[in-house]
């Protein structure tokens, strides 16, 4: 139920794109969504073919990889290479460094933050290993010469596979 300016209960059409946007996103998740009225609930659940069903795509995530996708305050963004999201997206790989070409935004190692290909375009989001002020002399560099040249702390990835969640494209 809406209310309205006076407080009086009324038809509303404030906030539907966030209600779908939400039911897209339980979809997503793969957990199939229903939308409609309050109203139209005792026909649903006698069986009747009211509202909008959103059906489950994908596999079920667990809660945290849902608050890392769609809630997690991002604090930075990581700009990879095309063989980077190959290996990150496709590949369901680590992010190492020599992947990425552009850090952007202050964060601290555990931070969550976003990782987007060349063209700017989200394809993961995940918890960073390392803090924004570390990062840009790692750049482009393997973690064996990281290692070398920095200390063995330095011969892991940058977001690991298991702090990462993958995003899909939107209209793609």
């Amino acid at each position: 139920m809406t209310l309205g300016r006076r407080g009086k209960a009324g038809v509303g059409t404030g906030g539907m794109v966030t209600k779908v946007e939400a039911a897209q996103i339980t979809a997503g998740n793969g957990i199939p969504a229903m939308l409609t009225s309050a109203a139209q609930a005792p026909r649903l659940f006698a069986g009747e073919d009211v509202g909008t069903y959103f059906v489950a795509q994908g596999r079920r995530r667990g809660a945290r990889s849902a608050w890392l996708a769609h809630l997690a305050h991002v604090k930075g963004r990581l700009t990879i290479d095309d063989g980077a999201v190959a290996a990150v997206v496709d590949g369901r790989r680590s992010l190492l460094p020599a992947g990425i070409l552009r850090v952007s935004g202050e964060f601290e190692a555990s931070d969550p933050v976003e990782i987007a290909d060349p063209r700017g375009v989200v394809r993961a989001r995940g918890l960073v290993g390392y803090a924004s002020t570390e990062l840009p002399g790692m750049l482009g560099r393997s973690t064996a010469d990281l290692g070398r040249d920095m200390g063995t702390d330095y011969e892991r990835p940058v977001v690991h596979t298991d702090d990462m969640v993958r995003v899909p494209v939107l209209g793609g």
